[in-house]
């Protein structure tokens, strides 16, 4: 069966465009012995690997009774179970509010995300010939973040599960990508290092998918099989 020629092409943001400069337990543990919590980094790291891995995305229509109204409060839900499981919570309310506002901000701030080097250029070439979107369930720190790294004015626009109120692999954020940018989804390549939410999500509505990270490809192949699905 032919797919018809690809016109969109999808990004992923985290762990596909864009990567932490330092573990997640690094600046868990930095930011929290600032506010007077001082925890092991790699108890952090470790704790946090297995909270993120269970908890739905926001707005994942999970119906686990954790329906946050808005992507901080999930942030802010996740860290405190973060905390409370590697044993180390904050005593006082207000103390953990403190430290939250502190990490939260921390992950905006230049130098937190980093991009490789070929990212903008490769971006550069893609984008001469296809229109290019963000489909992340990042939030709105996103655009700053992107900004930050040069990054931001190769797209469109981005589709944020913050700003959609849907979360990947939700077919309906795919739909809505698609019908936004009046194109049909066999036309659109999303790009991603997510099994569940990037490949699952989009082959399940109906784009074609392009596998990087650790368990996909090199995100260098993608010129190569561009050419290779162009008309």
């Amino acid at each position: 069966m032919s797919h018809p020629p690809i016109e969109v092409v999808s990004f992923d943001a985290a762990g596909t465009l864009i990567h932490l400069a330092e573990p997640v337990g690094v600046t868990y543990s930095r930011v929290a012995t600032q506010h007077g919590n001082p925890v092991s980094p790699e108890s952090l790291e470790k704790t946090f690997t297995l909270v993120w891995k269970r908890t739905p995305p926001p707005f994942s229509r999970s119906g686990d009774g954790n329906e946050d109204p808005d992507e901080r409060s999930w942030w802010k839900r996740l860290v405190a179970d973060v905390f409370k499981e590697s044993g180390h919570q904050f005593q006082k309310a207000a103390a953990f509010e403190s430290f939250f506002e502190d990490l939260y901000d921390t992950f905006e701030r230049p130098g937190s995300w980093m991009a490789d080097s070929e990212t903008s250029d490769l971006l550069f070439r893609i984008g001469r010939r296809y229109r290019l979107v963000i489909v992340s369930n990042f939030d709105s720190r996103l655009r700053r973040i992107l900004r930050d790294l040069n990054l931001l004015h190769h797209f469109e626009t981005l589709f944020l599960s913050c700003e959609e109120k849907l979360s990947k692999p939700d077919p309906l954020l795919f739909k809505r990508v698609s019908e936004t940018l009046g194109v049909i989804p066999g036309a659109i390549l999303h790009v991603g290092d997510d099994p569940k939410c990037d490949w699952a999500g989009a082959e399940a509505a109906g784009f074609r998918y392009f596998p990087t990270g650790p368990r996909g490809r090199p995100l260098s192949e993608l010129p190569g099989e561009l050419s290779l699905a162009s008309p």
